[in-house]
């Protein structure tokens, strides 16, 4: 699979032109605040851009910030501009400062809305051109799942829209339940092993990252259903399970070609379902979806490390990008890091998964006085 570029200007942090290749697995980790939150954002307006109408008499239309489909909940225009320069007035008035998106070429771009629509919209300008670009690379299987996901309810709405999970999974039930008669690709199997039901292999994948679980989906009347672990409602198993199963459920039904973004995939999970987390993320990587993670945990980061040098597929060490975001004396600054074959990472920066190191060595100096 071919990196996709997106460039970003004039968001929020991105003051000038910045440039993200997404690999078949991509992640952006580091520091709060410092832009990965804001990259994911961008996808998901470049998604919204990519479903509107546009013509060449007609090169725009309105873009609506605030969508409960993919919980954005930006604002207006003035909120997501880039407020680097010093004259704010002056900065708000200049062209230069325009946002502006480039997707493999296709290019888009957002200006403010006229004052009657200023509270809600903004206008988005492309061309027909890059909107089918957008379109190929974003409209073929898309699922985000926001760090906030589904939490344990004793029973949950049914809802039509059970392609594919919604961005809080709060349909994961539904999903399981219109798939789990499908076949499952060998390439997602937890074996590699052919022919298995994408129930069984659900499954399988659930007892690999919690080992002893078992998950079921059953009616509950006609309007809910119940996710039960073990025989008991999902109240009484915790949030590691409900906030994992649409990670799980969404590998397993996206298809080839597709995106899955995934913030925080280690959310309520101890470090060793985090690995394997990981490692689940990465087979389905190698299995032809486009994996793109916002983390915080160096589990997540070396459980991918470790199913790569595995080398039971195809997924080679050039397949994993990671971006190390930092925010020292308010500068910003971007790091690309890579693997090679032996699984080792090109640069350990400082602040890069090397807390437990900066931790000890204060320890010791304390207790050496």
């Amino acid at each position: 699979m071919k990196k996709l570029n997106l460039s970003i200007e004039g968001y929020k942090c991105f003051k000038t032109q910045t440039t993200f290749a997404f690999n078949n697995i991509t992640l952006l980790t580091g520091a709060n605040s410092a832009g990965k939150s804001s990259v994911i954002q961008s996808l998901l307006l470049m998604k919204k851009i990519s479903q509107g109408s546009i013509s060449e008499l007609t090169p725009c239309f309105d873009l609506d910030l605030n969508d409960s489909n993919y919980a954005l909940d930006l604002g207006k225009y003035e909120d997501i501009k880039n407020k680097s320069d010093d004259d704010y007035e002056d900065f708000l008035n200049a062209d230069s400062t325009e946002i502006s998106f480039i997707l493999d070429g296709g290019k888009a771009k957002i200006e403010p809305a006229d004052s009657i629509a200023a509270e809600k919209y903004v206008k988005a300008y492309s061309d027909e051109k890059s909107i089918e670009l957008f379109k190929k690379y974003l409209n073929n299987g898309f699922v985000y799942l926001n760090a906030e996901r589904m939490a344990p309810h004793y029973v949950y709405n049914n809802t039509d829209n059970a392609d594919y999970c919604d961005c809080h999974g709060t349909n994961t039930g539904n999903v399981i339940q219109k798939h789990e008669n499908d076949n499952c690709s060998i390439k997602r199997a937890y074996s590699n092993s052919d022919k298995n039901k994408w129930s069984i292999e659900l499954d399988k994948w659930i007892n690999y990252i919690f080992p002893g679980v078992a998950v079921r989906v059953v009616p509950s009347g006609e309007d809910y259903y119940q996710v039960r672990v073990h025989g008991n409602a999902a109240t009484n198993a915790g949030f590691g399970i409900t906030y994992a199963l649409p990670i799980l459920v969404s590998g397993l039904t996206i298809p080839e070609g597709g995106i899955l973004l995934v913030e925080n995939p280690e959310a309520h999970l101890h470090a060793k379902a985090q690995s394997n987390m990981g490692y689940f993320l990465a087979r389905i990587a190698a299995a032809g979806v486009r994996i793109i993670i916002e983390t915080h945990s160096e589990h997540i980061v070396n459980g991918i490390r470790r199913m790569i040098i595995e080398g039971k597929t195809e997924m080679s060490h050039e397949d994993m990008t990671i971006y190390f975001f930092q925010d020292k004396e308010e500068k910003k600054k971007i790091m690309e890091i890579t693997m090679d074959k032996y699984g080792n990472l090109s640069d350990f920066p400082e602040d890069f998964f090397d807390q437990v190191r900066q931790d000890t060595l204060a320890i010791l100096r304390i207790e050496q006085g």
